[in-house]
């Protein structure tokens, strides 16, 4: 989708890139566990073709067929009126589903009533943090986050407690393609990493991954020079791109660009507006031309 280098893509959005010595891997959400699972034996009492019903919406989804996923799911869920953990089960799912279609209003409609019998639902709050977050409630969207930091916190073998962290908000392009940013519930990896953000081209491949880190390494100079924030307990935190070899072929080409560094911890916020206006960027890049 983009032919153009990865330095040239995020001039556009006029930062100073640097280029950095570090060798960085890329932390894979694959390794990490960004999603609550609902408890065992939810589903247990579904009969076969509920079963089934359930898995034909599932692949739906997959699919990318929002709507149709959705009808089949509440088609199921007006079955199980007497089930109220399967029908919670089924309104996260039918939430999901709209929130991939785009309407947020309908996933928090279905959300709320579990939140507030189950303030312990992960999914039910991660879910809600990601539809306030692309609603720009941001309050609310900072509530959830706090309050599944607490349930992280306060128990390791909870649900909430697994999760090394979720999908925050996704924004789609209208060519196609889009930018999902995952937030952290702690530093991940070898280099601390808080946030990530992955953009994909309108065929799903991604080309650019960002991260928010706070490399160990990155706080000796920051000691140096702050040493009244690291009395505080600040940090400095870096701000990097790693393109794909899609976007950069050139197997012996640099494919990481320090973007910035923020002494002490940047706001969501702040990181986030970075993001978006790189992936905004990448996606107006008309193919094969330079600047």
């Amino acid at each position: 989708m983009f032919a153009r280098p990865l330095s040239l893509v995020l001039l556009l959005t006029a930062a100073a890139l640097t280029a950095s010595p570090l060798t960085a891997q890329l932390v894979s959400q694959h390794q990490l566990t960004m999603r609550c699972d609902p408890p065992a034996g939810t589903l247990s009492r579904l009969t076969k073709a509920q079963k089934k019903a359930f898995m034909d919406a599932e692949e739906l989804h997959v699919a990318r067929r929002y709507a149709d996923a959705i009808a089949g799911l509440r088609g199921l869920m007006a079955q199980l009126p007497q089930n109220p953990p399967a029908q919670s089960v089924i309104a996260e799912r039918i939430a999901e589903a709209s929130l991939e279609a785009g309407d947020q209003a309908a996933a928090i409609s279905l959300l709320k009533p579990i939140e507030e019998r189950d303030g312990s639902d992960c999914l039910a709050r991660t879910l809600l943090a990601r539809a306030d977050a692309e609603t720009g409630k941001l309050a609310e969207r900072d509530a959830e986050i706090s309050a599944l930091t607490a349930l992280h916190n306060q128990d390791p073998k909870s649900p909430a407690g697994r999760l090394d962290g979720f999908e925050l908000e996704k924004h789609i392009f209208k060519g196609g393609g889009g930018v999902a940013i995952g937030y952290l519930l702690h530093p991940v990896g070898p280099h601390n990493t808080h946030l990530t953000a992955q953009i994909d081209d309108a065929s799903g491949a991604i080309v650019l991954r960002i991260e928010l880190d706070s490399d160990d390494p990155d706080q000796i100079y920051f000691k140096e020079i702050h040493p009244e924030l690291v009395a505080k307990g600040e940090r400095r935190y870096s701000l990097d791109a790693f393109a794909s070899d899609k976007l950069v072929p050139d197997s012996n080409a640099d494919h990481h660009e320090l973007i910035q560094f923020y002494e002490g911890a940047p706001s969501y916020d702040t990181v986030r507006e970075r993001i978006l206006a790189i992936a905004n960027a990448a996606q107006n890049l008309p193919p094969g031309k330079s600047p």
